[in-house]
């Protein structure tokens, strides 16, 4: 009963004819017929919620204070004290996890973001993560890959300067090179696919600007200074040009579906065919695919696609490896409710992109020919832009890959995320996907 009255204090603020005191709550939104719409996109109930104890040692008033400061830094706006009252129970939903999970001893953090006011059914509807990525006809090329890994093991290629540099045990990181394109919301399109080509080809652009540069021109300390805390520099050497993602959204239609999803592998096979990309400026992203209007505007100089190298998947030193040299595209598992509020350290969930299919199942995807077990349910694509280890994060992960993400910067470590790197995967070493299967469909571009 004590918790109950907690919860109707909590809630008459947002309630019309609103009078509380100690003895005396008058609520009508609690009374009120739920909105279809909202019991259908997994808004929690009332009842369920009182049956949990939400707020811990917070009162009532500190956790409505807490909802209101949200609602004002991300400039929400409601329709109706209904709607308002309604999201609260999503946000109180989802705070509870939160301080949940943090008050574990976890390899890392959750916190509200954007997303705070969305069940989790919503938050994969909004960005497609409902739907698995469809690669029956897609065609891989792994060994061309191994072809040109062989050549510079046998030093038929010289290795350029900065990946002498990087080539270390101590890890990669691009985007604290100032080498990756800024960080992006996809909003409500369901284009993740764009996101993750576009930003390995801004970075193929800047490296390959990079290794023409003098030793003196690329500095040797340049990219020490001015790190933010989410390892990003600030002054950069201005050698990434941010590119179109609705270029290839409205454009790319002949293996892609635009903002219900596409693969970045096919993404490259069909840009190989065309000129380049225009720049973000001279074709803004509007949240939806439109009819394609490349004629417009000019592909910016460098940005044609030449070629893409598949790499074999399951083998984390051939990430690694690819990492030294360029950004990789990568599917991966992201449904899971606790990746909607990453904030920080190495995600590491127990079965994230386990193998959920026998061979032979109908929707059992495969890679290549002689694959022995069935590709996890992939349903995001993003960028892996290096990898490293932490010794400061709790638990037993310290190993990880750094990943681009395109939610916008309020979400995770400033847009970035970092996600557990293992040699095998200790929940399921035999299929070897990788964490929330981070290891299954990698490639980069090769520009012109």
């Amino acid at each position: 009963m004590i918790l109950r009255n907690a919860a109707l204090l909590l809630l008459a603020p947002l309630a019309s004819g609103y009078l509380a005191d100690a003895n005396n709550v008058h609520i009508q939104l609690l009374n009120e017929a739920r909105e279809p719409s909202l019991e259908s996109s997994g808004v929690p109930d009332l009842e369920v919620l009182l049956q949990n104890k939400l707020w811990g040692s917070h009162t009532p008033a500190s956790i409505l204070s807490e909802f209101e400061e949200w609602i004002a830094k991300f400039e929400r706006k409601y329709e109706s004290l209904s709607e308002k009252g309604q999201r609260l129970l999503v946000w109180l939903e989802n705070h509870a996890l939160i301080e949940s999970h943090n008050a574990k001893e976890e390899s890392f953090t959750l916190a509200h973001n954007e997303y705070s006011d969305l069940s989790f059914t919503e938050f994969q509807q909004r960005f497609n993560l409902h739907v698995k990525a469809q690669i029956n006809k897609t065609k891989f090329n792994f060994a061309k890959s191994k072809e040109n890994a062989q050549k510079k093991l046998r030093g038929a290629e010289e290795a350029s300067s900065i990946s002498r540099r990087l080539a270390d045990d101590e890890g990669v990181d691009w985007a604290a090179k100032g080498l990756v394109g800024p960080i992006r919301n996809q909003g409500l399109c369901g284009a993740c696919w764009a996101f993750s080509a576009i930003g390995s080809i801004e970075s193929a652009m800047a490296i390959g600007k990079y290794k023409k540069m003098t030793p003196s021109e690329q500095g040797e300390d340049w990219d020490l200074v001015n790190v933010d805390p989410n390892g990003r520099v600030s002054e950069q050497l201005g050698l990434v040009i941010p590119l179109s993602e609705q270029n290839l959204i409205d454009c790319d239609i002949m293996n892609q579906q635009g903002c219900d999803g596409g693969l970045m592998i096919t993404d490259f096979d069909e840009e190989e065919g065309k000129a380049g990309i225009c720049t973000e400026n001279d074709y803004p992203y509007i949240q939806a695919q439109g009819t394609c209007s490349s004629s417009m505007c000019t592909p910016v100089p460098g940005s044609k696609v030449k070629d893409h190298m598949d790499i074999e998947p399951r083998k984390t030193a051939n990430l690694v490896e690819a990492l030294k040299e360029n950004p990789v595209t990568a599917a991966m598992v992201a449904a899971d409710p606790m990746f909607q509020f990453y904030s920080s350290g190495i995600y590491s969930v127990k079965d994230c992109g386990k193998v959920t299919k026998e061979k032979g199942d109908k929707e059992c995807e495969m890679l290549y020919e002689d694959q022995d077990t069935c590709l996890p349910d992939v349903n995001h694509g993003v960028l892996v832009v290096g990898y490293g280890t932490d010794g400061t994060v709790s638990g037993d992960v310290k190993d990880f890959f750094k990943v681009k993400n395109s939610w916008g910067d309020s979400w995770g470590e400033g847009g970035y995320f970092r996600i557990a790197r293992y040699d095998k995967d200790p929940t399921d070493p035999k299929t070897n996907w990788g964490e929330c299967a981070i290891l299954s469909i990698l490639s980069y571009p090769v520009m012109e």
